[in-house]
C-alpha cells in the first residue's frame, strides 16, 4: 500500500507499507510530494484536485527500460493519455497510430520536461465516466516542487525505489486521504494500524 496523507495546500507526505500479520508496517522513507494545485478532492475534469480514496496501482511507463516487477511500457512520441471527455478513449493511454482519433485534447506521455520519464498509473475513474477526471499518475516532481494538475509527484529517487518495490502479485493500491498521521491510525479503516 502506498499512502498519501497530511496534505497542506499542494504538498503532502507519502510512504509505502507492507501487511505483516495484522499490521501495516512502513517500509520506506517518508517523502514530501506535490498534489493538485487546488489540493485534494477531485470531482471533475480540470478542477486541479487530486482524487481522494483507494485506487489500484497499474502499469509503469518510462522513457527507457526500467527494472520493475510491474507491467512496463516504453513511452514514445505516439503515446497519449486522452483527457477529452467527448472521446471514446477518455481516460485511456493510446498509441495515436493505432486509433481513429476522435479527441481534441490529450497529454503526451513523452514530455519535454521529463516529468513522465517514469510514472505509475492510478486507477482513478476506471469506469471512464466522461468529465469525472482522467490521466491520474504518480510521476516525477518538478524541481521547483510546484503543484500538479491532479497527479501525485514524487522526487525521482522515490519513483525509482517505488517502481522496483511494487509487486503486481500483491495487488498494490494507493490510499489518498486528508488525514494527519495521528488521525489516520486512530480511526477504523481497512488500512488502520493495530
Amino acid at each position: 500500500m502506498v499512502k498519501v496523507y497530511n496534505a497542506h495546500g499542494h504538498t503532502a507526505a507519502l510512504a509505502w507499507f507492507e501487511k505483516r500479520g495484522d499490521a501495516w508496517v512502513q517500509v520506506s522513507d517518508e517523502w514530501e510530494v506535490s498534489v493538485g494545485r487546488e489540493g485534494l478532492g477531485k470531482t471533475k475534469e480540470g478542477d486541479g484536485k487530486t482524487p481522494v480514496g483507494v485506487f489500484a496501482l497499474g502499469e509503469v511507463y518510462g522513457y527507457r527500460k526500467t527494472p520493475t516487477p510491474m507491467p512496463f511500457f516504453q513511452s514514445d512520441e505516439h503515446l497519449v493519455c486522452v483527457d477529452d471527455a467527448q472521446s471514446r478513449y477518455y481516460n485511456r493511454i493510446v498509441d495515436r497510430r493505432r486509433v481513429l482519433e476522435d479527441f481534441k485534447s490529450f497529454e503526451n506521455m513523452r514530455r519535454a520536461d521529463n516529468l513522465y520519464a517514469l510514472l505509475v498509473t492510478v486507477g482513478y475513474n476506471r469506469e471512464n465516466v466522461p468529465g469525472r477526471g482522467s490521466c491520474i499518475f504518480l510521476h516525477i516532481r518538478r524541481k521547483d516542487k510546484g503543484p500538479t494538475a491532479g497527479c501525485v509527484a514524487l522526487p525521482i529517487e522515490a519513483m525509482k525505489k517505488l517502481v522496483s518495490w511494487l509487486d503486481p502479485a500483491k495487488r498494490p493500491v494507493i490510499v489518498i486521504e486528508r488525514w494527519t498521521p495521528g488521525a489516520r491510525f486512530a480511526r477504523l479503516s481497512p488500512f488502520s494500524h493495530r
